[in-house]
Formats: C-alpha cells, sequence, structure tokens
C-alpha cells in the first residue's frame, strides 16, 4: 500500500539528534500513533538512555544505519553544519521509499549538497518547523512544542511529489502547519525574522554594562531571552546562512542610522510615527 494513503503510516521512524526538537517530533506524534516505533540515533550514550527513560524513544542507538534500517521516516534534528552528510548516510540505509527531513533553520546549502546525491536527493524534503526554545536537550522535549506552528517545506528540484506530499502529511501529524516555499526565501525570511534578530538579543546583552545588570527588568530579560542559546548552534546558522544574513545586518545597520538621526535631532514627531508604525506592526502580528 502506498504510505500516502496508508493509515499505519509511519510505523518506525529514526530520531537523528535527539534534543529539543528531535525529541519533540517523536512525542508530539505518539499522541496519536502510539503504536509507532522511534528509534533515536546519538553519538552520546547518556543521551540516548536519558531518552529512552524519559519515554521518548522506544530504541537507541549509536549506529546511523541500525537506526535508519526498516524505517518509514527519518528526522534529522542535528545542528545545520552536519544535516546534509547525515542526510546522505542515512539514505544509504534506509528503504527506497523512506522519507528523510529535518529541522534546519537554513537550508540553501543542505538542499545543495543533498542534491549532489541522486539517491539522498530522491528521498529528502527539507523542512524547518518554526518552534523551538532557547533551552537544548531532550529533557526539554514536549509534545505540543509544534501544536498550530507553521512547519515550511522546501522541496529541492530534485525532490519527488510523493515524498513532497509524504512530508506535509508528517508535519501535519506533529501538530503543525505546513506552508510551502523556496530554499531561497526561506533563508531571506529567516534572517530577516530568527538569524538577525538573534544576534540583536546577543548584542544587547554584550552591551549591558556589568553594574547595570542588577537593575535590568523584564524588558531586558524578554529582549535576551534568546542569547541563553548554544553558541555552537548558532555560529553554524551564522555559518550556513551568511549572504543572507549579511545582507540582513546591512539594512540593519541603515535603520539604526537613520534611527540615531530621528533621536540625535530631536524630531520628536517622527520619533512618535516611528515608534507607532513599529507597535502597529507588532500587534498585527
Amino acid at each position: 500500500m502506498h504510505p500516502n494513503s496508508d493509515d499505519n503510516w509511519p510505523r518506525r521512524v529514526a530520531i537523528l539528534g535527539v534534543g529539543l526538537l528531535g525529541g519533540s517530533v517523536a512525542m508530539s506524534i505518539r499522541r496519536s500513533r502510539p503504536e509507532t516505533v522511534f528509534v533515536g540515533y546519538s553519538r552520546s550514550t547518556d543521551r540516548l538512555a536519558d531518552a529512552i527513560r524519559r519515554g521518548i524513544i522506544d530504541e537507541a542507538t549509536d549506529s546511523i544505519g541500525d537506526a535508519c534500517r526498516d524505517c518509514d521516516a527519518v528526522v534529522v534534528a542535528t545542528p545545520v553544519d552536519r544535516i546534509a552528510a547525515m542526510v546522505i548516510e542515512a539514505a544509504g540505509h534506509c528503504p527506497d521509499d523512506c522519507l528523510i527531513t529535518d529541522v534546519g533553520s537554513t537550508k540553501s546549502g543542505i538542499v545543495a549538497a543533498v542534491e549532489k546525491d541522486a539517491c539522498a536527493a530522491a528521498k529528502f524534503v527539507a523542512a524547518h518547523p518554526i518552534a523551538g526554545s532557547e533551552k537544548s536537550g531532550s529533557q526539554y522535549a514536549v509534545a505540543n512544542l509544534f501544536d498550530h506552528k507553521v512547519v515550511v517545506v522546501t522541496p529541492g528540484k530534485a525532490a519527488d511529489s510523493a515524498m513532497v506530499q509524504r512530508t506535509d502529511r508528517f508535519w501535519k501529524m506533529t501538530g503543525g502547519k505546513t506552508v510551502t516555499m523556496s530554499v531561497a526565501d526561506h533563508d531571506d525570511y529567516l534572517a530577516a525574522i530568527s538569524h538577525v534578530p538573534h544576534l540583536m538579543s546577543a548584542l544587547v546583552a554584550r552591551m549591558t554594562p556589568p553594574v547595570a545588570r542588577s537593575l535590568v527588568g523584564t524588558g531586558w530579560k524578554d529582549i535576551t531571552r534568546v542569547a541563553s542559546g548554544d553558541p555552537e548552534m548558532w555560529t553554524a546558522i551564522c555559518r550556513e546562512n551568511r549572504p543572507a544574513i549579511v545582507t540582513e545586518l546591512a539594512r540593519l545597520a541603515e535603520e539604526l542610522n537613520q534611527l540615531r538621526s530621528i533621536v540625535e535631532d530631536g524630531r520628536d514627531d517622527e520619533m512618535a510615527s516611528w515608534l507607532a508604525e513599529a507597535k502597529r506592526i507588532k500587534d498585527q502580528g
């Protein structure tokens, strides 16, 4: 029976990288598919043991081949700079009709690398759930992480249409709402709404004088919350999406220069209009 019409699909899912996102994928699908078997892969036996203990996965292995064998779907939930290589390796071990998808917040480099391998390109459909936390690790995984959240599906040129449909179905099982766009648009938009805002959050944290830290309130804490994210993960994101981030940083610099002029020149009416426009955009969001 074709997987897209099989009510029992997926029967077996490999989670390559059992952290916040990978663990939450397993927990979210388990709500409606309790019979699905989830196999976790990690290089850390301690992390795997913890995920087993928490009931996030059913089986654990430190072998990608063992994890992917006989699976209906594979989710690559590693840092973005490791995704392409892991997709290609997984493709060599999983069945021909196995879906491989990911959770990475950058897409162009990943899809381009995977498309150089015909076997992997036929099975892989890139995706990015717009959900997460500044925390990391399976101990923070939750079943409702993706509920009502957007999942961006970014099929490459070599993506099979049946695999794209399967990807849509898979991510809806997590509770997410899928949208489809090109890899280039995804990376441009994410630079604007996620990657550069993260750097701005980190910048505010870095600029705060030590003597002022005892005075911070909820505003500072709200703005700097995501600065607590994993530095290695965010370094990889900046490396993988460098062109779009650099473009967005240049736009930010222009906006900051204009804002400085408004404040410096005492153009209060313009300041009020600037803030009102920002409020309008936020309130519509």
